[in-house]
């Protein structure tokens, strides 16, 4: 049960999130539309919610490895060299994280000043998602490239 969990938090989280950010855009097309007063919160919130579960989509993407890729020139060469290509673009994939990661803190501390108005909450929750998400990335990143190379050191043992 824990296990299951954990391999598909990335999938829980994220559409409970969509689900929530769902009931809170028909709430707020139901108030605007049905009694002519729109609820101010819902579409900061929605923005909010959209924002994580962007974000959510994109380490399960990564911890799976089934994000878009262009492969057509590097199918065409042989499998070894495919391996070292492959190798690589995980590895200039993790540096971006770990820049994109380094670069949003600063973001996110120039934030925490302003506020939502209409949440009354700080700006910094919404940037927060960047930092938070991009560090799961590189986790679910490693943890695969760990997974792919004990699975190809025990094929190569065979």
């Amino acid at each position: 049960m824990i296990k299951k969990i954990y391999d598909h938090f990335e999938e829980i989280i994220g559409s409970s999130l969509f689900v929530a950010m769902l009931l809170i855009l028909i709430a707020q097309t139901s108030a605007r539309q049905g009694f002519g007063t729109p609820l101010m919160w819902s579409e900061e919130l929605s923005k909010l919610l959209f924002i994580y579960v962007g974000y959510l989509g994109i380490v399960a993407c990564i911890k799976d490895d089934s994000h878009v890729s262009i492969d057509v020139l590097i199918n065409k060469l042989p499998a070894k060299a495919q391996k070292w290509v492959y190798t690589f673009n995980q590895l200039l994939i993790l540096s971006a994280l770990v820049t994109v990661f380094m670069i949003s803190i600063p973001i996110v501390q120039n934030q925490a000043h302003l506020n939502i108005v209409t949440l009354q909450i700080s700006y910094m929750y919404m940037y927060l998602a960047l930092p938070i998400l991009t560090l799961l990335m590189i986790y679910r990143l490693i943890e695969r490239l760990i997974k792919e190379w004990r699975k190809e050191k025990t094929r190569g043992v065979e």
